[in-house]
């Protein structure tokens, strides 16, 4: 076989992988709305909104209420990260607000510098997502309960540029499914739902599937521990 017919056998795969990962994704949401849509309540998604507003109206990197607030809402405080590292996040996400490109490997590269508790690198992917959605949530953010969703695994290569391309890779494919769901509409009783129990929530689309994909990521992990 020639390396072009490879190379296009490979984009057929990983095409069709694709689409069996966005159906598949789909149809565990429309299969289980009600529970999706019952496990979110209002103060998330308030606090959500008073965090939009402050990050807005205020210098994020001295505005201390905001910062106490985002790391409780997106559990930064639970992650054995240093104050040095918190700040270093608060700063990052300050300086990032006024460009038109986002850079997640620099971002990243700056936060891996800063040991955690244990004296060890950390590798904060997830969080470095949610400090960009704060500034673009044209970006979806990623951690474990998303993952779980598209059937995704953190890859355990210890190199960062290695790392960094893999989980990069899974985040194209989590913001290329969400523009399809929202473009196509995929998931319309799980929105329907959401937008009467959450009437004027403010949300963009994309935001508004953030936290439907969240959620449906605690179910399906309820689900599984009840058949284990």
């Amino acid at each position: 076989m020639g390396i072009s017919n490879k190379i296009a056998i490979d984009v057929l795969l990983s095409q069709e992988m694709r689409i069996c990962s966005i159906k598949a994704v789909v149809d565990f949401i429309n299969q289980n709305a009600v529970a999706i849509i019952n496990n979110l309540d209002k103060e998330s998604i308030d606090v959500y909104n008073f965090l939009q507003k402050e990050f807005q109206q205020s210098d994020v990197e001295k505005n201390l209420v905001f910062q106490f607030l985002f790391r409780s809402f997106y559990r930064l405080d639970n992650a054995g990260l240093t104050p040095d590292f918190k700040s270093e996040y608060f700063r990052i996400m300050q300086e990032e607000r006024s460009k038109t490109v986002i850079d997640l490997e620099s971002a990243l590269d700056r936060l891996y510098n800063f040991k955690n508790r244990q004296d060890n690198k950390s590798f904060q992917f997830s969080f470095v997502t949610k400090l960009f959605n704060t500034i673009d949530n044209s970006l979806p953010i990623y951690d474990s309960e998303v993952a779980r969703v598209f059937g995704l695994c953190r890859p355990y290569q210890k190199d960062f540029k290695i790392k960094y391309k893999r989980l990069k890779e899974q985040l194209d494919l989590i913001t290329e499914a969400y523009n399809a769901i929202i473009s196509e509409n995929l998931v319309h009783p799980a929105i329907s739902l959401f937008d009467s129990k959450f009437k004027n929530h403010q949300l963009s689309d994309m935001k508004r599937l953030d936290f439907i994909v969240w959620s449906a990521g605690k179910v399906m992990s309820k689900e599984q521990q009840e058949k284990a």
